[in-house]
């Protein structure tokens, strides 16, 4: 059998219209010229902050106040040692008498906070 329509693959010819050829060219032109604004970017990234005018970064009085806080959270110890020791003590010379009301108390407090939270259309006066 015999395929006599096939057709080999198109190249461009070199008498093919100008326009598609320098709307190519054109095309490599703006990669080439986005690919020289990126390496200048990176390059100047590396540069003294003396170069660097446009790299200008305003922290907010708000993000400086979070950072402080996560830092004072982070050298806070989980456990406050000197509070442990002061109770067990207590509870040892029997003189610790928890109000098992103020305790009930705390605990429906902080449920009725966890379910306002959940429902922000819920506000407690």
């Amino acid at each position: 059998m015999v395929v006599n329509n096939i057709k080999p693959q198109s190249t461009p010819s070199p008498n093919a219209p100008l326009a598609q050829k320098s709307a190519g060219d054109a095309k490599k032109a703006e990669n080439v010229q986005a690919t020289k604004s990126a390496v200048n970017a990176y390059a100047k990234a590396g540069q003294p902050a003396a170069q660097q005018a446009a790299a200008n970064v305003q922290i907010s009085p708000r993000a400086r106040e979070l950072s402080m806080a996560r830092q004072i959270v982070d050298s806070t110890p989980d456990v406050r040692e000197d509070k442990v020791a002061k109770f067990k003590s207590m509870i040892e010379r029997g003189e610790y008498k928890p109000d098992a009301g103020k305790i009930a108390d705390g605990i429906l407090a902080e449920a009725m906070r966890d379910e306002v939270s959940k429902d922000a259309d819920v506000a407690l006066s």
